[in-house]
């Protein structure tokens, strides 16, 4: 059973220079790497107004990290791995329970 869930790869010239899988690639790195450290910054913020224009800056942030992912997905460069159904069912009975004690 294939449990991977991708688009057609676009090839790209291998070669010792960065191509544009390479630049897609590190690009989405970044923005997911930005996204974690506004979150900390967005958790720490003690003015208001400070949090306001962080949390601004990391919706664009995750924006952008969302469309690079979009792309890499599309060409081929991303590949997904599918659940297991009995996972899926597993974790949300999990989830389930931790709501249940919190309530």
């Amino acid at each position: 059973m294939n449990n991977k869930i991708q688009n057609p790869k676009t090839q790209v010239e291998e070669t010792i220079e960065m191509n544009d899988e390479n630049y897609l690639n590190d690009m989405l790195e970044t923005e997911k790497n930005m996204s974690v450290n506004m979150t900390y910054a967005l958790n720490e913020a003690s003015n208001e107004n400070l949090f306001d224009e962080i949390y601004e800056m990391f919706n664009m942030v995750k924006e952008s990290q969302r469309t690079l992912f979009e792309l890499a997905f599309k060409k081929g460069w991303y590949c997904l791995e599918k659940a297991e159904e009995n996972k899926i069912i597993e974790e949300y009975n999990k989830l389930t329970k931790s709501i249940e004690q919190l309530k």
